[in-house]
């Protein structure tokens, strides 16, 4: 996209055509990301929506480029801009769209509590959760699937093995509580501070060392 958008181009025309061009990309990426989720594998939805949006731009921009080649109306810094800010929206509605709504212990309260005709005894959540939130949405699969194909973990003769990265993003995750997330947070009517350390009185009640391993 050249730098040589003539000045009589008045400012109106190039707003318009910034948010044509954010709603173009966004259109796109909807259609390319509703593709990929019917009829492609997905291991990693936050992942799949990256390159979805990837795919999305390179279709609107390139041919928005070949198709405004003779008659520039932005600045090459404009369509840099726009072409950010676009896909930080995009990645915004990933992980505030399909990944929350996939990974979200709240949601699934809220459908729980639905399906059981709109109410449920305060004393069976816990049960609920053990024996039907993690069979029903197969949580240890997806969670396994994300950490096997972000490179924290890896699995060798029965055994997970933590990675390099996976120490790393363990360490900073160890820090991050302890310093950055509340103090004082309430949880049902009690003030404490255990989501900062959560493992610090946590009682190891499942055997986990991995046969014929030292």
């Amino acid at each position: 996209m050249p730098n040589t958008v003539s000045a009589d181009v008045p400012i109106r025309r190039r707003i318009i055509e910034i948010f044509a061009l954010s709603a173009v990309l966004g259109a796109a990426f909807l259609i390319v990301n509703f593709i990929h989720f019917q009829y492609i594998t997905v291991s990693v939805i936050l992942y799949a929506c990256m390159w979805d949006a990837l795919i999305a731009s390179v279709i609107v921009l390139g041919a928005y480029t070949y198709l405004r080649r003779e008659a520039p109306v932005l600045l090459a810094t404009e369509f840099a801009l726009t072409a950010l800010a676009s896909n930080l929206l995009i990645l915004l509605y990933g992980v505030m769209g399909p990944t929350v709504i996939d990974r979200s212990l709240s949601i699934y309260i809220v459908q729980k509590i639905d399906q059981r005709g709109g109410e449920v005894a305060e004393a069976a959540m816990a049960a609920i959760f053990v024996e039907e939130y993690m069979p029903e949405m197969r949580l240890v699969d997806v969670r396994m699937t994300e950490q096997l194909t972000s490179g924290t973990v890896v699995i060798e003769d029965g055994c997970i093995l933590l990675t390099s990265k996976g120490r790393l993003v363990s360490g900073f995750a160890d820090v991050y509580r302890k310093t950055l997330l509340p103090q004082k947070r309430l949880l049902m009517g009690e003030v404490t501070d255990t989501l900062t350390d959560p493992f610090r009185d946590a009682a190891q009640i499942v055997e986990t060392a991995c046969q014929g391993r030292p």
